[in-house]
């Protein structure tokens, strides 16, 4: 167990043989599975931040250093336009792992090789660290945090980490940002990836884990137990031979879920998969849509209506048009992108979509959708996240 002192990842290892980095009650109607189930710190903080529909959204950046340590590099995004703000790049004494802002625009969470900082999101974007400028959450017994998410009511921090079965769901406190003064409740994974990623149903009720050659975890989530959270488990087995479960996420309106499935064949480029599959019945796929090599990260639009998949190897984005719980390709897919990408994800006005990697400079690359070919992505504009060549970006977030 962890101490909690008042509290698209670092990705080694790939399905092709190369490095890839990476920086939510029951499962409803299982059909042949069994039903899921599901200290106040040192400030209060104001809420001086935009959120949804306010002019500006904010992206962070988090970058590894040579030698240890690291920077998050924060962006404003107004009006179309992408500017560094002030006071950007802040430094990291450690190295980052993960990162995640809470769903109420108010905080940000730093995972690192010592444990989770907190930021305070001011109104401009800029960042004021927390809790003393120490860790919210310490790493113990030798345990990364290598993914984290949050609920929609920003009141619990799910931590997975790296080669551990264990999953965290820590009580947060959603007016100061700082654990709510009890320790996490645990659950155990059926494998032990060494770089699990997570992803949370809007919803609230489920959460899933992709545990590379273990394939993916599902897990009841209950948001207001006064307890543990966690419910029944299930867990989903790779739907190819010589695969890996690499990215896992799930439509707006948790219906569907999206499993990126990767070859693990050394020696040829071999292309992967987009599992589709029903959350109401985890027992098998809908369907199975072809990638590009190496399927890193997936993203459903903030509409429900398109998916994107970033594939590392081939530096591309394979889109999708999603309806009636089908998938048919955009016709401009797939899209050149960032080299060896670590994050993909998309600001809260739907209008802009981010793509970072680590591969070479530039390595954030942030397209607009198109309007003539709905879905179809255009670049707007590139850059790179830190001075080095390549930028060693390992994790993105945004405002909601």
């Amino acid at each position: 167990m962890r101490l909690g002192f008042g509290a698209a990842f670092w990705r080694l290892g790939s399905a092709l043989g190369r490095t890839r980095i990476h920086a939510f009650m029951g499962l409803l109607g299982l059909i042949g599975l069994a039903g899921l189930t599901g200290c106040e710190g040192f400030f209060t903080a104001v809420n001086n931040n935009p959120g949804p529909g306010g002019t500006s959204s904010f992206v962070y950046v988090t970058n590894t250093t040579a030698g240890g340590g690291g920077t998050i590099t924060a962006y404003s995004l107004t009006s179309g336009t992408l500017t560094q703000v002030k006071g950007s790049p802040y430094i990291l004494t450690a190295t980052p792992t993960s990162i995640v802002v809470a769903p109420n625009n108010e905080f940000l969470y730093v995972g690192t090789t010592l444990g989770v900082f907190l930021y305070i999101i001011n109104s401009d974007g800029t960042l004021t660290q927390g809790n003393n400028n120490t860790v919210v959450f310490l790493n113990q017994a030798g345990l990364v945090v290598r993914s984290m998410v949050m609920d929609s009511s920003s009141s619990w921090l799910i931590m997975a980490y790296q080669s551990s079965t264990e999953l965290d769901a820590l009580p947060m406190a959603p007016t100061s940002g700082l654990a709510a003064g009890v320790s996490p409740f645990a659950v155990n994974t059926s494998f032990a990836a060494s770089v699990p990623q997570l992803a949370m149903s809007p919803a609230g009720n489920n959460v899933f884990v992709a545990l590379s050659t273990g394939g993916v975890n599902a897990f009841g989530f209950s948001p207001k137990a006064s307890g543990s959270p966690w419910g029944t488990s299930v867990s989903i087995p790779l739907h190819a031979a010589n695969t890996a479960d690499n990215a896992v996420t799930v439509d707006p309106t948790s219906t569907y879920l999206f499993v990126c499935e990767a070859s693990t064949n050394t020696t040829t480029a071999t292309a992967g998969q987009l599992r589709l599959i029903a959350i109401s019945n985890l027992a098998a796929d809908v369907a199975d849509y072809a990638t590009g090599v190496n399927p890193a990260e997936v993203l459903v639009d903030l509409t429900g209506a398109y998916v994107y998949v970033a594939n590392a190897t081939d530096n591309t984005i394979s889109g999708y048009t999603l309806s009636a719980g089908a998938l048919a390709p955009l016709s401009g897919s797939p899209y050149a992108t960032a080299k060896i990408t670590t994050g993909l994800v998309e600001e809260n006005s739907k209008t802009y979509l981010f793509d970072v990697g680590f591969g070479a400079n530039p390595n954030l690359w942030m397209y607009n959708f198109d309007t003539t070919s709905p879905g179809d992505l255009n670049v707007k504009t590139t850059t790179s996240t830190a001075t080095s060549n390549p930028s060693l970006a390992i994790g993105i977030a945004v405002t909601h």
